[in-house]
């Protein structure tokens, strides 16, 4: 780790008093905020998920937050912005990424107004397809977390994150990886490169399903329980980024007041839950040290360099 001159920079939630009001940006199917409402409902005093927005209208999340009476806000990003694929030349993309932030924009100044009318959020989650730049990072810098499906300790040659972009299981598949896992990051300027607070527990590969089944069993196995965790640190004030960076680049994580590896906490799962917790998956933290070949560590996993999703 290289000391930057940072100063140490807590992440805390707005208020003080009252549930933890979380705000969730979706574009899927709704499984990490089933895991928020389930919170919700198993410690109501705690967590309150206020409001679900999606960049579009088709997201089955959105039928979730509706069935549990929380406001929903469709969107209509790609009507407005087009699709970052179809953006392939430099002055599409350049375009592409003027009218994406102008969208997110529009969005901040909404939240911004509901905010005024019914309290701030503390916390937003993303579980959400499409990047965010502009006056809504701002608003929610250190307190604006994301759920990203692929290993963010795996770094190249030059110190880069491998496993970015929209399919990470993929990629990591057809690197041979032995297994996959959830990382939890604080959303900043960079591309799936904020500090990684979480990481969930590693999830086998198995070599008969494909990447689509691989990441459906690791959004139960190794998504809930990071977000779990982060959520659930992020209530008590227990992080905090520290003056100091990894090879990638991005900040220490402190928990407690302790730094952690590259990847923040690193969670496994128990073979046998204890008695009375049925089967709800158990977990324990993995304070260092690789452990296995797709484990983070401080320094992270080093690969030959590769193009990088854009």
């Amino acid at each position: 780790m290289n000391d930057t001159g940072h100063d140490v920079l807590p992440l805390r939630r707005t208020g003080s008093d009252g549930p933890l009001r979380i705000g969730v940006l979706v574009s899927a199917t709704g499984a990490n905020l089933r895991t928020l409402i389930d919170m919700q409902h198993t410690e109501p005093d705690r967590y309150r998920v206020t409001l679900v927005a999606s960049h579009g209208t088709g997201s089955k999340a959105l039928d979730v937050a509706r069935d549990h009476g929380i406001e929903t806000w469709p969107g209509d990003f790609d009507a407005r912005c087009g699709t970052a694929s179809r953006a392939t030349g430099v002055t599409e993309r350049a375009e592409y990424r003027r009218r994406a932030r102008q969208w997110h924009d529009g969005l901040n100044a909404r939240i911004a107004a509901w905010e005024r009318d019914n309290d701030p959020l503390d916390l937003v989650v993303l579980a959400y397809h499409r990047w965010i730049e502009g006056e809504l990072l701002t608003r929610y810098h250190g307190r604006m977390i994301n759920q990203h499906p692929g290993d963010l300790t795996v770094l190249d040659d030059t110190h880069r994150r491998v496993l970015v972009g929209n399919d990470p299981v993929t990629t990591a598949m057809e690197l041979g990886h032995t297994t996959t896992r959830t990382s939890c990051f604080l959303v900043d300027e960079s591309h799936d490169g904020g500090a990684v607070l979480c990481q969930g527990p590693p999830v086998p590969v198995r070599r008969t399903v494909d990447s689509r089944a691989q990441e459906r069993e690791q959004k139960n196995l190794s998504d809930r329980p990071c977000l779990e965790w982060t959520v659930r640190a992020f209530a008590a004030g227990s992080l905090a980024l520290a003056g100091t960076t990894h090879p990638d680049g991005s900040r220490t994580v402190l928990v407690d007041g302790v730094a952690t590896p590259l990847g923040g906490r690193q969670l496994t799962a128990e073979a046998t839950p204890p008695e009375g917790m049925g089967s709800r998956a158990v977990h324990r933290d993995r304070k260092s040290g690789p452990g296995s070949p797709d484990a983070g560590s401080q320094e992270g996993r080093r690969l030959p360099p590769r193009p990088l999703h854009a």
